[in-house]
């Protein structure tokens, strides 16, 4: 691992030049405020609560150390905040409704022998798990959003607002169908031998569906394809009014 390790960092300063320095110190930032949240929840701090204030420092981390336009870096901190947000309400109906939070069947043999009364609510564990989870994908998406339009009202400043709207559906359509794409991909690839499995072990068609750690990560993708689809409207209304103050 630790071959790899230094192969990512020696690829990223070759590849981005002085920008890598910026990139690597927010990614290790980044890492060690995970580290903490996990910290803090296990020591009884609120997990929503935590949660929300770790992301908050994530994102402009994530944001501010990556993009070179302040402009471009406001409207998506701006829209990135609501989406969590949004995606934290959701969420927790999701969660009241599916309650799909606890340890897996799955995980039984391991925990034999374990106690589970930590002290901590595991329905909001599975809530945070998702807005984490969320953040690099919404930050991503309207961060790429955002630099397009920006770039082409720097091309085209004579461009009414509801045109840089019908711009903004534009470029973030190309975007959503790859980032729709890569967290599909990245929720078979982590379910794959749990499916797999399952497949072996001839579950039928409602065990399959009632699957508790299927239906999570089912949930956690449609959850984050949702925050994502959300991120081109405010993105492409943020800038609208950025143009607006502007012109």
């Amino acid at each position: 691992m630790s071959y790899l390790f230094i192969a990512f960092i020696l690829l990223s300063i070759i590849v981005m030049g002085k920008r890598s320095l910026t990139f690597l110190f927010g990614l290790g930032i980044n890492v060690v405020l995970i580290l903490v949240l996990v910290i803090l929840i296990a020591d009884g701090f609120d997990p929503i609560i935590t949660t929300v204030v770790i992301s908050i420092f994530v994102l402009v981390i994530a944001i501010y150390l990556s993009v070179e336009n302040y402009d471009t870096a406001n409207t998506a901190f701006k829209t990135s905040l609501i989406i969590m947000l949004l995606i934290l309400g959701i969420t927790f109906l999701v969660q009241y409704y599916a309650n799909f939070q606890g340890m897996w069947i799955e995980n039984q043999e391991e925990l034999e022998g374990f106690s589970l009364q930590l002290g901590i609510s595991f329905p909001e564990i599975a809530i945070a798990i998702i807005v984490i989870n969320s953040l690099g994908v919404i930050s991503e998406t309207s961060v790429a959003i955002s630099s397009g339009l920006n770039e082409i009202i720097d091309n085209k400043p004579d461009l009414t607002d509801s045109e840089i709207f019908n711009d903004g559906f534009s470029v973030g359509n190309k975007i959503l169908i790859t980032q729709i794409n890569t967290m599909l991909l990245n929720f078979f690839a982590s379910t794959f031998t749990l499916i797999y499995l399952m497949h072996s072990l001839k579950f039928t068609n409602s065990e399959f569906i009632n699957d508790k750690l299927l239906v999570a990560e089912i949930l956690t993708t449609l959850v984050c394809i949702i925050g994502v689809i959300f991120t081109v409207p405010i993105t492409s209304y943020f800038t609208v009014n950025n143009h607006k103050k502007r012109a």
